[in-house]
């Protein structure tokens, strides 16, 4: 059977970094993240947009889920509501085995990885106070929170890996 993995995190934790190292371990396996689907400029937050998101992943994660060639879905976006990691699920049209997981750290160790990032050009320092506000709804969700605060890279894709083959 086709598996979906969510992971989910507040900007800035490493979400894409780790999501693209696990789809590289992963046999016949699909990286998709949700920012793709959101990508406009300039970024406007309203519910017309949110629905829009919603529809293009949903559109995206069935047309991967009907290609043959694809077991492994692997999926990355900041999910920090169960609704949307709910309707994001309900609009899958093929049967799955889904794992949804939640990257979650310290403060500091968030605070690092989004500087770095800042550093590098790819977020704005401005958008630090939001993901340090939503790192504590990653607990409240039905995910399995892997802490990453002391994780390489490696060793947290190993982590998954390791869930997903329980």
């Amino acid at each position: 059977m086709k598996q979906v993995l969510f992971i989910g995190g507040p900007m800035g934790i490493g979400k894409t970094t780790i999501s693209k190292s696990l789809a590289k371990k992963l046999e016949h396996s699909v990286f998709l993240d949700g920012d793709w689907c959101w990508d406009t400029h300039p970024f406007i937050v309203n519910d017309e947009n949110k629905e829009m998101v919603i529809k293009n992943i949903t559109f995206l994660l069935n047309s991967f889920l009907e290609n043959t060639t694809i077991q492994t879905i692997v999926f990355c976006w900041v999910m920090h509501e169960q609704t949307i990691i709910d309707s994001l699920v309900t609009g899958l049209n093929e049967p799955f085995e889904f794992h949804s997981f939640s990257l979650i750290s310290d403060e500091q160790t968030l605070t690092n990885h989004f500087m770095k990032d800042v550093q590098q050009g790819n977020r704005a320092a401005a958008h630090l106070e939001s993901s340090l506000i939503r790192l504590p709804l990653y607990q409240e969700l039905n995910t399995t929170c892997i802490d990453i605060s002391t994780l390489s890279i490696e060793e947290a894709t190993n982590s998954l890996l390791k869930h997903i083959s329980n």
